[in-house]
Order: C-alpha cells, then structure tokens, then sequence
C-alpha cells in the first residue's frame, strides 16, 4: 500500500514538473514571438521616421546651400543621429562656400553641441559620427581630442580623427600626422592618399619629404612612396638631395625611382640612367619603368639592354619601357624583337607589339 502510494506520488511529481517545463517552454517562444514583433514594430517606426526626416530636411538643406533659412523646424533628440548622418553625407558631397552654409545651420540647431557630446560616448559608430561632423564644422575647440583619438588602437576611429584634423588646421595637422602615416600599416593606403589631397598635394609633399630625411630606410620608402602617388614636384628637391649626399638603402632608392617617374622632371633623367645597371634587380624594374614615362630616343639602346636580363620583371618592364617612348613605332619594335636571339626573348616585346598594332587598327576604323 504504501509502495503503491509513493509510487504514484512520484509520478504525480513528475507530471508536475513536465507541465512547468512546457509551461517554461511556451512563456520563451511567446516572448520570442513578442520580441519579433516589437523589433519589426520599432524597424518600422524607425524608418518611417527616418523617411519624414529626409523629406523634410533634404530640401532645406539643399536649399542651405544657397543661402540658410530664415526659420529652422525643431530636431527630436531622438532624431538627432538621423539628421547628423543626413547632414555629413550632404557635407562629403560638396566643397567650397557651400559647405560654410551647412555649417551655419548645423550650429544653429545645436548639431555641434550634439556632436562633441556624442564624442565621448563608448560608442564606435557615434564617435565616428561626431568626428566626422566635427571636421567638417572646423571645431578647433576638439583638437586635443582629435590628437588623441588620431592615436587610438580602432584604425577607422583613428583615421577619421586624422580627418578632421586636417579639415580644422591642415597646415598644423600634417606634422602632427606624419609619424602616423610612416609606422600605421592598418590605415588603408586610399584613405590616407585622400586625406593628404584634401590637406594640398604640395604641404603635404613638403612635410613628407622632410620626414624621409631623418626617417629609417623602411619607413623612408614608404613616405616616399606616398610622395610619388601625389606627384607634386615640391618633394623632388629635398629627395635628389637624398639620392646625392646619402648612401640610401636599396627601398629608398626603389621608392625614389619611381617618384622620379611619377613627376616627370627631365632633370631626374641622368639619375635615373645611372639606376639601370645596378646590382639590385627591383632597382633596375623601377629605372626602366621611370625611363619608359620620361626618356629619350636615345634611351632605345639602354632599354634594349636589359631586354637580356637575367630577371624576368627587368624585361618585362623594360620592354614597356620601350613601347612608351614617343620615338617607338610598330615597324622599330617588329624588327627589335626579329632580333632577339630566344623565343623566350621575343615573347617579352609580343604583348606591346600587339598593343601598337591594335592602336593602329583602331585608328583606322571610321568614327560612330
């Protein structure tokens, strides 16, 4: 009787217990069921917000550019990013006086109080967004800030910062960023390309030339670098004096060459013939590639030269070299390559002989 009665009391324990784990069960897929709808309810509020905010405060805008509005609507701070994301994306798409009018109608909704309070938020995207507004509002009073935060570990943050430093004060900005250009290879090399643009091709050409003199040889090539994808010429003196009163490392000679060609001084030619038996093969690939932007007929026969190198790349570039000389012709080029003494040579000259004939054959078709 009573093994009977406890067994049945253990059962009914059990039972209890599978109905509150079913109960359980149901209680978090009804809340899940909940969470998705108040998740889609609140999306959708979001981006009906979002649309009125762009009906309202696109046209105004375009029509700050002009001339600002006599009378601004108010901006919920609930809708705050909304408009500062409205308003850089306008901001990235403009220059010049136009921008000083979006400008004064941000700070007259309180957008740069909004944004330097959004500055020291934790938040990645909404320090990036402040960063950015900032810049572009020529905040001096963050520059401090911007220093700092042009250090940080998150390399989109930092560069950001490096932004709007040149935006506020390019002239005192570059300095300060130049060591960071040198040693941070997480900073991609377009963004960096379209900062130093934005600060002015020929102050950021001056200070980055400077810093190659003092820098070591692998920090040096890589200012240098830099310097030949801006292509200024203010660089070109302090770079020959480089090349003449040091003994450079192998990269810089190599970076050198290739800013030498990239700026197209026919001053540099001499250097650069110097470079094209030198022991170092990349050195040779960027003396042939420099000479085929900015050589002479007579530069023929030092290019065909190394159309025998031992490199593969020597060749190659050299070959281009050739086919890029004003002085060059199909005919010239037909008869170099008869005259290789190896298939393997000859190959070298096909792809650029057959880009002279396929320039002639469209020459030669009528116009649409």
């Amino acid at each position: 009787m009573d093994a009977g009665w406890t067994g049945t009391s253990a059962f009914g324990s059990m039972a209890q217990v599978g109905w509150i784990v079913t109960i359980t069960i149901h209680g978090f897929i009804l809340l899940l069921v909940l969470w998705i709808i108040v998740s889609r309810v609140m999306r959708r509020s979001t981006e009906r917000r979002r649309r009125n905010m762009v009906a309202v405060w696109r046209p105004l805008l375009a029509e700050g550019l002009a001339e600002a509005p006599t009378t601004l609507p108010s901006i919920h701070p609930r809708d705050h990013v909304l408009f500062l994301y409205l308003w850089n994306s306008l901001q990235e798409s403009i220059k010049g006086e136009a921008s000083g009018q979006l400008n004064d109608v941000a700070r007259r909704l309180g957008m740069d109080t909004v944004a330097m309070r959004l500055l020291h938020t934790g938040r990645i995207r909404r320090q990036l967004l402040a960063v950015a507004t900032l810049g572009h509002l020529k905040e001096a009073s963050v520059w401090d800030e911007l220093v700092r935060l042009a250090h940080a570990h998150n390399a989109f943050l930092a560069i950001e910062a490096a932004r709007a430093m040149v935006r506020i004060r390019p002239q005192a900005a570059i300095p300060r960023l130049v060591p960071l250009f040198s040693t941070r290879s997480d900073w991609s090399p377009l963004k960096v390309m379209a900062l130093l643009n934005e600060a002015g091709a020929d102050l950021a050409a001056t200070a980055l030339a400077q810093a190659t003199v003092s820098a070591p040889p692998p920090i040096a090539a890589r200012l240098i670098r830099l310097l030949a994808s801006l292509r200024s010429p203010y660089a070109l003196p302090i770079i020959r004096q480089l090349m003449n009163e040091q003994k450079p490392a192998e990269d810089v000679i190599a970076a050198s060459l290739s800013l030498f060609g990239e700026c197209n001084d026919p001053q540099d030619l001499p250097m650069i013939r110097v470079y094209l038996t030198h022991p170092t093969w990349y050195i040779r690939v960027q003396a042939a590639t420099a000479l085929g932007k900015m050589g002479l007929e007579e530069d023929e026969a030092r290019l065909i030269g190394l159309l025998e190198d031992t490199y593969w790349w020597v060749r190659y570039r050299a070959a281009e070299a050739l086919s890029n000389l004003p002085s060059m012709t199909e005919t010239k080029m037909a008869e170099l390559q008869a005259t290789l003494p190896t298939i393997e040579l000859q190959e070298v000259i096909t792809p650029f002989l057959t880009k002279f004939r396929a320039t002639k054959t469209a020459a030669a078709l009528p116009a649409a």
